[in-house]
């Protein structure tokens, strides 16, 4: 390839990066390895609302993540977890959070299997459109994301203020409390460091000439050949002396005027279990195919009934996706919209107590390829998610199940011209 032809296809990649549809720049993770998403975690019944606000106002966030059984062996085992909003920078401030009915300032302690209601409260700080997500963050993991929606964020007539009650019952603004001291005491320890790192970038030949500098010992200063000299140990004496003189003055500053002062508290604790859900079915996997071409997986599982009462099978739920076996009705009650498809079961309709079915579960969205759920390339092609089984009269069930997914057709991975 010519180097003139070269250009031209990384300016038409730009070009086509710059221009492609806002749902791409929402979704950072589909980068996210499928099994990273299917095999640790499930989210649900998840809402966030409203989806326009002004500056100061609030959006609420609630749902279900459920720690699965199936977390891969690979990862460290779930033990603490921090549930969060996943939003593009600073653009909300949170103001509350709920994990179970109770309170969750921090981290809490997490186990496979667990499950945990969230809700988390957060108000417009920066006017835009900005993709909100939940999110559980796992010590020795990372976070992983739920389902998300476009909220946008208009500006208000007053300027947006955080204000919060300390324990001695002073009121503060936290959006600009000491902004001003914190930018300059910021600033002078950036001054000794600019100063550090141009003494010896600009004029030393410990950088300008490498070709020395290598051939002399590690311990060596070398000042016959310019190298360190007694005048350069002076100066970063200097710069040293100025360092400690900076921290010093801190912290006389803090101790005269905040006498009293409290270590930084942490708060872990285990949520409070929900109630279990009830036995309906049991279901045993039996494969499961994956058309790469037309984005269509197939899963095929025995259910039996073991309840008293006739159920039905309502949703798949699989990382950050709810797959409905319903109308758009309910669909809708299922969470965002773009993390929501249809799910095809046959035969269709109630299991009767006692009775076991072969059911055939049809999923054919785009979704599946865009954020990565199926893993065909990886070494152990699994996907992991719940069936949600419903009981006439009320109550439901949720059943993990993991499937082998054996791939039908391979969408062509290349880039065109190459």
């Amino acid at each position: 390839m010519t180097k003139k032809r070269r250009l031209t296809w990384i300016a038409v990649l730009a070009i086509a990066a710059f221009i492609a549809p806002s749902k791409a720049f929402a979704h950072g993770e589909a980068g996210d390895e499928p099994f990273l998403k299917d095999l640790t975690t499930a989210f649900y019944d998840v809402s966030i609302s409203p989806k326009a606000i002004h500056v100061g106002e609030p959006v609420t966030i609630t749902g279900t993540v459920r720690i699965l059984d199936t977390w891969p062996y690979t990862l460290d085992p779930p033990q603490t977890a921090y549930i969060t909003p996943v939003v593009p920078g600073p653009v909300f401030a949170l103001e509350d959070r709920v994990i179970n009915g109770q309170p969750a300032p921090g981290s809490f302690f997490v186990e496979r299997g667990g499950v945990y209601q969230f809700k988390m409260v957060m108000v417009g700080r920066e006017p835009g459109r900005w993709h909100v997500h939940p999110g559980i963050a796992v010590q020795g993991t990372g976070t992983l994301v739920g389902p998300g929606e476009w909220v946008d964020v208009q500006p208000a007539v007053a300027k947006f203020t955080f204000p919060v009650t300390l324990l001695n019952g002073k009121v503060i603004d936290l959006e600009g409390y000491q902004s001003s001291f914190v930018w300059w005491w910021s600033f002078a320890g950036f001054l000794i460091g600019v100063a550090w790192m141009l003494y010896w970038t600009l004029s030393k030949r410990t950088v300008t000439n490498l070709a020395v500098t290598t051939q002399i010992g590690i311990n060596e200063d070398a000042p016959d050949i310019g190298l360190i000299t007694p005048r350069d140990q002076m100066w970063m004496n200097v710069l040293a002396g100025l360092t400690i003189a900076l921290l010093i003055l801190g912290w006389f500053y803090a101790a005269t005027r905040y006498p009293v002062r409290l270590p930084q508290q942490t708060d872990w604790f285990a949520p409070r279990p929900l109630e279990p859900d009830l036995k309906l079915a049991e279901v045993r996997p039996e494969g499961a195919t994956w058309n790469d071409g037309t984005d269509t997986l197939v899963m095929k599982v025995q259910a039996k009934n073991v309840s008293d009462s006739p159920i039905t099978l309502k949703e798949y739920v699989m990382g950050m996706t709810t797959f409905v076996n319903g109308g758009p009705d309910a669909q809708a009650q299922a969470g965002p919209h773009e993390y929501v498809g249809q799910l095809e079961v046959e035969p269709n309709g109630p299991i009767a107590p006692g009775e076991t079915k072969e059911l055939t579960l049809r999923i054919a969205n785009p979704i599946l390829s865009e954020e990565r759920l199926i893993p065909t390339r990886d070494p152990q092609q699994f996907i992991a998610g719940l069936l949600r089984f419903e009981k006439a009269g009320g109550g439901e069930q949720f059943a993990v199940v993991r499937i082998n997914v054996i791939p039908t057709q391979f969408k062509a991975q290349y880039i065109p011209g190459l």
